[in-house]
């Protein structure tokens, strides 16, 4: 097929967390991820904004991803971010 047809993301990022006091506040998100359209073979980022630094682990359904060729996962602070490449129907 000549054409790329574009490929909805529906991922969902859940951050987990430690909390060493009972009166620490919970991680909250700031900035939600949006969902995103791509075509095929090309790469896709996705990012969202937390209330304060806390570990995130972004899953597809009830797989953890992890950094690969395939995803790159990055976190500055409050911020993360994954970015998918090579995308084909099956990262949907």
């Amino acid at each position: 097929n000549s054409q790329q047809s574009p490929v909805p993301f529906d991922l969902v990022l859940i951050p987990s967390l430690s909390v060493l006091h009972p009166s620490a506040l919970p991680v909250l998100f700031q900035e939600e991820m949006l969902n995103k359209e791509a075509t095929e073979g090309e790469a896709v980022t996705l990012h969202c904004k937390l209330s304060k630094s806390a570990p995130v682990e972004w899953r597809k359904g009830n797989m953890v991803l992890k950094p690969s060729e395939k995803y790159k996962i990055e976190q500055e602070g409050p911020f993360a971010e994954l970015m998918i490449r090579d995308l084909d129907l099956a990262d949907a």
